[in-house]
């Protein structure tokens, strides 16, 4: 099982490090216009000294055996960070993630934020629904402990979950909040502040009808927020849309950390890079019932946070390949607001 895993987290892992490069960034020529953002497997290969073939193999997990020398010469490619180096060198070298995996067994304190799809954003929930349930049931096993001040001993809670979860404490956010406020009141203040965000808005529309489309009948629903966390558009079926209505998560809701606690919106913005997390992950009651997974939207010419982009559904449709998803769908706004100029009307 372990080597299983390993493998659909290299994959996922290096599927979103490619969506997320434009072959300009790596001094390959833009020829063409192309359905989605990213570099193809097959130029990644080229950069990285291999064949296609072989690329794709050991993309997809295949069993076979990689060099120090290539992953050095892919870590270079892809524009890895010194982290994202590591996290490479752990999933593509058996021995090192068997390695990992048993020093986090002996050593609680380890920081637990190993979780690799788009550099730290997946949840660590794989199998059917019976792994699911266990999972959440023990995030509400160590959400209770935390509230309470007791240790945290599951190996699933993420350190990155618990420097939310003590966030959210420091910003006096109710554990037991089961609606959010709204950032915009009225339809005149919902109307102002997609009028400041419509360049975001513009960038994304085509996007997001995509993703609705995509996810149609699923059970999820498709956000976009402003970088306050303000939700400023909500797709899905009608049953869905109801359901998280309650929640106030429909346009106006505020689900920026500092009102919502722990979230894939608002903790997404605060930490500034993609999350997925389920259950009692969620500081807040009110969210528990729920998986999200979010990805931040980026300003190409300032850098500056603009955005995000969510996907919400009931936590047992939990699915770490959404970090993929998300994540290529933000790249792909933030192309095309390069090319969206302000309106002047």
């Amino acid at each position: 099982m372990d080597d299983r895993v390993r493998r659909l987290e290299l994959r996922d892992f290096l599927v979103a490090a490619r969506a997320r490069l434009a072959p300009e960034h790596v001094g390959l020529p833009a020829t063409e216009r192309r359905r989605v953002p990213g570099l193809r497997r097959e130029e990644v290969a080229e950069l990285a000294g291999v064949t296609p073939v072989w690329y794709r193999w050991f993309e997809s997990g295949r069993d076979i055996r990689v060099s120090e020398q290539f992953l050095r010469r892919l870590s270079a490619a892809l524009r890895f960070d010194a982290r994202e180096e590591v996290t490479l060198y752990r999933l593509a070298l058996p021995g090192l993630y068997r390695a990992e995996r048993s020093l986090r067994d002996a050593e609680p304190s380890v920081d637990r934020d190993l979780d690799v799809a788009a550099g730290g954003g997946a949840a660590p929930v794989i199998g059917g629904d019976a792994d699911i349930d266990a999972a959440a049931t023990a995030f509400a096993v160590e959400r209770e402990r935390f509230l309470t001040g007791g240790p945290l001993t599951d190996a699933r809670t993420r350190a990155r979950i618990v420097r939310s979860w003590r966030r959210s404490q420091a910003l006096q956010v109710d554990a037991e909040r089961r609606s959010v406020a709204f950032a915009a009141e009225s339809d005149v203040a919902l109307a102002q502040r997609r009028e400041r965000n419509e360049r975001l808005l513009r960038a994304s529309g085509d996007i997001l009808k995509h993703l609705a489309d995509r996810f149609t009948s699923t059970g999820y629903a498709i956000a976009l927020t402003d970088a306050d966390g303000c939700l400023l558009q909500l797709d899905g079926e009608l049953h869905v849309r109801r359901r998280l209505s309650k929640l106030h998560f429909e346009p106006g809701g505020d689900w920026s950390e500092s009102a919502a606690g722990t979230n894939a919106i608002g903790t997404a913005l605060a930490d500034r890079r993609p999350l997925q997390l389920m259950g009692a992950e969620h500081f807040c009651d009110g969210w528990r019932g729920f998986t999200c997974t979010a990805a931040p939207i980026r300003d190409p010419d300032s850098g500056d946070v603009v955005g995000a982009l969510d996907i919400t559904g009931h936590y047992r449709l939990v699915r770490r390949h959404l970090v993929g998803v998300m994540l290529e769908s933000a790249v792909e706004i933030e192309e095309r607001l390069s090319s969206v100029l302000p309106s002047f009307s």
